[in-house]
Order: structure tokens, then sequence, then C-alpha cells
């Protein structure tokens, strides 16, 4: 045993494992406080040596997750010895659904931290917990006035969700239209107090309707939807509420996107959006720190992807689907991309998306850009699993690595996104659609 100042001895083991990790002297402090918070907690981590490497992973990686460790041991530490073990969404009370909802994120870091879980499983059990919570908060809201429905949009409809992602959802129902409003608005102050909820794509955005009937979003594809809207549908998926009114709503979107052409002019509509955002990143700054939406980041990925699907998913059913690496990998096998492409591409957006969500676990905030301090973009290498060594150290080693990554990106995404071949296609696919 060894102790920290006058704190209670920790197990020498424990301080082991601390002095191994990403980030030793916050593990070593966040140990002696568990330590003081619940004494003899830590004894089942010391017989326990997946617990113990569970936990250590997380105080190193999370502040977030260590201050839940501190406020509820006891709990946490059992989900962490039993991580194999999803738990069941508790939803009496909107505190009951937070309370489960922290414990399950704990459940899903570690397994993420540790290895077990891929980057596809990670995201997919993100957007489950997103679902979870949706579902509850409609259920808290029940009455016998309103049906809803709740579209899961972006990485939420692609079942690819981040550790502090938006979740961005739209609202079909029928009803009473204040009543309407009311439940939505209801739905989202619950579901608010474990993710952020962005309704905001919408028809009309801020300015429209809450919610919409099926009749109305289909008057609006109609008659004002823009190329970016059509894009947005590609990830539309129903994910909580009415099933059978959500699934209404999603046969009516997929025939909309599916049955108008893609013409050049959406394509160059697309183009000249994405180049105002990345305008937008180099006004700032930002330049191959900003993971997302800089030059060979995660965004050029998707939208070399989502582009592939608009052009040629009029033709091809099995390019309609939602997550970016199933329809990566289902273009590379028709041969709408080159396979070498695709696996680069592939091995690309896994590794960014797993250090955007190793700059998330932080604090759980919205962060997609490198650190500029030299300790915090230390830590995060290491929680990258890099450790210092004669080729450098494991900043440098990161860094180095992501800009090998962000090279190559940029180069296929620029000979995808911006080939003149895609304007045939685009003619094609209105031509078919006529």
């Amino acid at each position: 045993m060894a102790t920290l100042g006058d704190a209670t001895p920790l197990p020498t083991e424990l301080l082991n494992l601390a002095d191994r990790s990403a980030a030793p002297a916050a593990v070593r402090v966040a140990l002696a406080r568990l330590s003081e918070a619940a004494p003899g907690a830590l004894e089942a981590a010391v017989a326990d040596a997946a617990l113990a490497h569970s936990l250590v992973s997380v105080l190193a990686a999370s502040r977030s997750l260590t201050r839940l460790l501190e406020a509820r041991p006891m709990d946490s530490l059992a989900v962490l010895a039993a991580n194999s073990n999803r738990l069941a969404p508790n939803a009496a009370t909107a505190e009951d659904l937070v309370s489960w909802r922290n414990l399950e994120f704990l459940r899903i870091a570690a397994r993420d931290l540790t290895g077990l879980d891929t980057l596809d499983e990670v995201g997919a059990n993100l957007a489950a917990l997103g679902r979870d919570v949706l579902q509850a908060s409609w259920q808290l809201t029940e009455d016998d006035d309103t049906t809803i429905a709740i579209i899961g949009m972006g990485k939420l409809g692609g079942n690819e969700l981040n550790y502090s992602s938006d979740i961005d959802v739209l609202f079909v129902g029928e009803g009473p239209r204040k009543e309407l409003d009311r439940r939505a608005r209801a739905i989202m102050d619950i579901a608010r107090r474990c993710f952020r909820v962005d309704a905001n794509l919408r028809p009309e955005g801020r300015d429209g309707p809450l919610v919409r009937t099926v009749e109305s979003y289909e008057a609006y594809w109609d008659r004002w939807a823009e190329p970016w809207e059509f894009q947005a549908l590609l990830k539309a998926r129903p994910v909580a509420g009415d099933i059978a009114l959500g699934e209404h709503w999603l046969s009516a979107a997929q025939r909309w996107l599916w049955a108008r052409p893609f013409d050049a002019e959406a394509l160059r509509s697309l183009r000249a959006m994405k180049a105002r955002t990345e305008a937008e990143v180099a006004r700032k700054g930002l330049g191959n720190r900003e993971l997302k939406r800089g030059p060979g980041g995660i965004r050029d990925i998707e939208f070399t992807v989502q582009l592939l699907q608009l052009v040629h998913g009029h033709l091809d059913p099995d390019l309609r689907g939602a997550t970016t690496l199933t329809m990566l990998d289902e273009m590379a096998s028709a041969g709408y991309i080159d396979d070498n492409d695709a696996e680069k591409m592939a091995s690309s957006y896994r590794e960014l998306r797993t250090v955007e969500h190793r700059l998330q676990l932080v604090d759980e905030q919205q962060v997609h850009t490198l650190p500029t301090d030299d300790a915090s973009l230390d830590r995060l290498a290491r929680v990258m699993g890099r450790r210092d060594e004669p080729r450098g150290t494991a900043a440098e080693q990161l860094e180095r690595d992501l800009i090998h990554i962000q090279t190559t990106v940029r180069g296929i995404h620029e000979r995808v996104y911006f080939r003149p071949l895609l304007e045939a296609f685009a003619a094609t696919s209105r031509d078919a659609a006529s």
C-alpha cells in the first residue's frame, strides 16, 4: 500500500497502473478521492484486473466521468465490473432517466477505452442510448390528444453518434397543433437533461412549425426544399415514438429523396455550401487542427460518401443506407470507388473519429479541434495509445499521423468529389428520373 500525503493508503497495484496510464498524476488524485468517498471501494478493483484496467482508463481519459465516479462510486464501479451487461432503461421519472443515462454512458466509454468495442460499435451504442432517451422522453409525455413520431437526423439517424453529438431530430405528428407543439417541447425538455437536442434541421428551421404532418413535409419537399435538405434526408430514420407514423414518414421521405433528379445544379449547390464551410475554418486559422470540417477531415469523407449516394442512389437501392462506413464498403464492393481508396478512407475515418471521441470524452463537450497547449495534446496522444519514443514524443507522433491521414483523405476527396464524371452521372440520374 502507498499513500498520497495524509490520504488513505492506496493499493500499490492501482498506483502502478496509474503510473503507466495516460495521465498518472490525475489518476492518482482521482483514486485518492475515490478511496475517501467510499472507503474500501477500491478493494474490488485490486481483486479484478479487468475492473482495475477499466477504472484507470476512464480516470485517465475523462474528467466528467471521474466526477461521476466520485459522486456515485459504488454504482459506477458495479457498472465497470460488469460492463458487458447493458443496463435496462429506467424511465419512471426524468431524474431516473438521467441517472440511468449517466451510468450507461460510463459503460459505453469504458468498453471503448479498454478496446472491447470498435468505433463502429461505440457509435451504435451511443446512438442506441440516444434512441432510448428519446423513447423514454416520449413515454413520459404521453397523452390522449396527440400522436408523435421522432425522426433522428445526422449521426443519430446514421447509428454513428459521437460522445458529444447534438441529437438532431424532426417531429411528425397528428393532433391539435397547440398540443403537438407543447408535447414536442416537453419531450425535448426531458431529453435535453441527457443530450443536446436540436430540432433546427426541420423545414424552415427555427421559423418553421416544430411538428408537421407527413403531408406538410411532402408539400415542403415538393416546393421549397434545397439540395442540402435532401442530402440531410440520407440519414433520416425514425428513432422513437409512434412506430407506424414514423415508418409512414420514412416511406414518404425516401420517395421524395430518390424520385427527384439529382442534377448538376444540385451538385454545384452542395459543393458551394461545403466551400463556404471550409472558408470559415480557414478564416478562423484552424487548419489541420480542425478534425471535422478542415481539409482532409471527417466531413471530407462524409461528403464524398453522401455525394456518391445522391448521384448513384437513384438507380442503385443498395446505396440508400444511413451509416457512413457501411455505405463506403458497399460503394467499394459495387465499384463506385476504388478498393484502395475506400480502405484508406475507412481507416482514416475510424482514426479521426476516435481522436474526436477522445477529445469529447474529457469534459463531454463538442470539441473537434486539437488542443494548442502542450499538456493537453500530450494527454490526448497518450489516451490514443502513443508513448514517447526515439522517433518523437507521443504528441509529435499523433500530429504526424494526423497530418498524413488528412493529406491522404484530401487527395481522395478531391479526386472523387470534384471529378467531372460526376456531372455526367448527375445528368444521367436526372434523365432516368424523368
